[in-house]
């Protein structure tokens, strides 16, 4: 029997670069951003720049929604009724509904597998590139979603923060709520917990921010020979400058050869709630 072709999906927030989705071949399924009463869809027409310019003029926070069953149901219908599988990875189920939305539809569908990633950012986005790698590997759909479920709980996701307003007023992190967003000189980095997806406070820095992300990178390569260095995933929300993304590259090569470091910009799922400022260093432990 001749195998179905395998289709690759993920919720925009995976913040994958264009090229590498346009290579992969990866269909994305974009999140929903409100600027005020106006609805635009994340990465299509909206982008970062656009969140942080209306939260200076206007003074209110953007909104995010998740993607909805029915928006699932039409890609997934349409891309099964061509006789395809699908395998879709999305955001974490702690902080969005839009996982369980996809598995709603993929109930009423058959060959479309989810996985929840229990992630964000461009963490999410290895977990997709894993299966993009599985497929090449010709794996068939089942056992790449199942392959991927037991690469979640490997996944590092860790960010560094400039100021604490977006991510307390989005209430994304229960940790924010025991710091003061007005403490002076705080920086706190954010992990997501791999088992559950919640995000937590899991260091506080102080300083100045170029010390800070100096201070943050060093960290997340202290235990670089646990790290799979097929890739490693430099991030960020804006208004990191380009010294210290460079700092972070050469970092990451004076400790290991990566077959790939990836620079990526968050999305505006991300940096709706994370802000400008954000610099995150993802990866997968073996």
């Amino acid at each position: 029997m001749k195998e179905k072709e395998i289709v690759i999906t993920a919720d925009s927030t995976c913040d994958l670069p264009i090229d590498i989705i346009e290579k992969n071949n990866i269909i994305i399924t974009p999140l929903s951003i409100f600027l005020g009463d106006k609805s635009y869809k994340d990465g299509v027409d909206v982008f970062p720049q656009d969140l942080y310019n209306f939260v200076d003029s206007i003074g209110n926070m953007p909104k995010t929604t998740a993607v909805t069953p029915s928006e699932y149901y039409d890609l997934f219908g349409k891309l099964t009724g061509e006789g395809k599988a699908v395998v879709h990875i999305g955001l974490s189920s702690a902080i969005s509904s839009s996982y369980q939305n996809s598995c709603i539809a993929a109930g009423k569908l058959g060959n479309v597998y989810c996985v929840d990633s229990k992630s964000l950012c461009t963490a999410m986005g290895l977990l997709v590139l894993k299966a993009c790698d599985f497929r090449a590997k010709g794996y068939d759909a089942k056992k790449i979603a199942s392959k991927i479920n037991s690469l979640v709980p490997k996944v590092s996701t860790t960010f560094v923060l400039k100021g604490l307003d977006y991510l307390h007023k989005g209430g994304r992190c229960s940790g924010i709520t025991k710091l003061s967003a007005n403490v002076l000189g705080i920086k706190p980095s954010i992990a997501v917990d791999p088992k559950t997806g919640v995000l937590d406070v899991a260091k506080k820095y102080r300083g100045k921010m170029d010390v800070v992300y100096k201070q943050y990178i060093d960290d997340c390569l202290k235990n670089v020979n646990k790290i799979d260095t097929s890739r490693i995933v430099i991030a960020n929300s804006g208004d990191v400058s380009p010294d210290i993304i460079s700092f972070a590259k050469g970092a990451i090569n004076g400790k290991v050869n990566f077959s790939q470091i990836i620079t990526a910009d968050a999305g505006c799922t991300i940096s709706s709630h994370c802000g400008p400022g954000t610099l995150a260093i993802f990866y997968i432990n073996k």
